[in-house]
């Protein structure tokens, strides 16, 4: 879910907001950033790497501040995501579907990958 979700804001990043100017773009040349860097910057931003679960007046949830109408997007364009708006308040299986695909978190093979993901998160 999460993939389609991040793929969906890349998409859009390129084209201009609504005044018409275009988004600020990075100098490539003096770094190269990753999507990595992106999704920590996005945790750190959105929600204090995860010490906020539910922002803008209630209208976002999760680490990432996942809007309904954004997971809605997402759920329209990949019928296979499933599930429902709240499981975006679940890092375990947004880790797990990240790692095995949109069923990730139903198979057993991702749960060596969260037990490292929460090693690492609780360093």
């Amino acid at each position: 879910m999460f993939a389609v979700i991040l793929a969906t804001v890349i998409c859009s990043a390129a084209h201009p907001d609504q005044t018409g100017k275009p988004y600020p773009v990075l100098p490539l040349s003096a770094h190269f950033y990753t999507v990595d860097n992106l999704l920590d910057a996005m945790y750190t931003v959105e929600s204090n790497r995860g010490k906020i679960t539910v922002g803008d007046d209630g209208k976002a949830i999760g680490p990432y501040q996942i809007w309904r109408e954004y997971w809605h997007d997402a759920v329209e364009f990949d019928k296979t995501i499933g599930g429902k708006y709240e499981d975006c308040m679940n890092i375990e299986q947004l880790a797990r579907i990240h790692n095995g695909g949109p069923q990730g978190h139903t198979r057993t093979a991702t749960l060596k990958y969260w037990k490292k993901i929460v090693k690492e998160m609780t360093k």
